[in-house]
């Protein structure tokens, strides 16, 4: 089954990717998503992924694993002098660290867009106690 696509090359507006074919890379963060998805559970109950609209943190995090990888890619070719690839290294890093940063507050129930509530979207929420 082929993998939806959610995201374009419109959604990418970093100035760094100005010029690059992103076709790969949009490929790359359809396939990473649905694989997160998968793995909070949604594809094994009939559930789709709500995409109209995406959430906005799916969003963020497909768009900088995008660039993430742009980087990463750019950073390590041959082509390029030392600066480029330290540029690139430098924003591979940046983009890095959001992915990493995202990846743990994507919930099922942003992908499935059941968050009614903004309390719905605490994840490690503790109760607050008047004495």
């Amino acid at each position: 089954m082929p993998v939806p696509s959610y995201f374009t090359a419109d959604d990418v507006t970093a100035n760094i990717a100005v010029g690059f074919d992103l076709e790969s890379y949009i490929n790359e963060a359809d396939a990473e998503v649905q694989d997160v998805a998968e793995r909070l559970g949604i594809r094994d109950q009939d559930t789709s992924i709500e995409t109209n609209p995406l959430h906005y943190k799916i969003k963020r995090y497909g768009v900088a694993y995008i660039l993430m990888r742009l980087c990463q890619d750019k950073a390590g070719s041959n082509n390029s002098d030392i600066s480029d690839n330290e540029k690139y290294l430098n924003l591979y890093t940046m983009y890095k660290r959001e992915v990493e940063s995202l990846r743990p507050q994507l919930s099922y129930e942003m992908f499935t867009g059941q968050i009614n509530e903004l309390r719905d979207r605490a994840t490690n929420s503790g109760q607050l106690y008047r004495g």
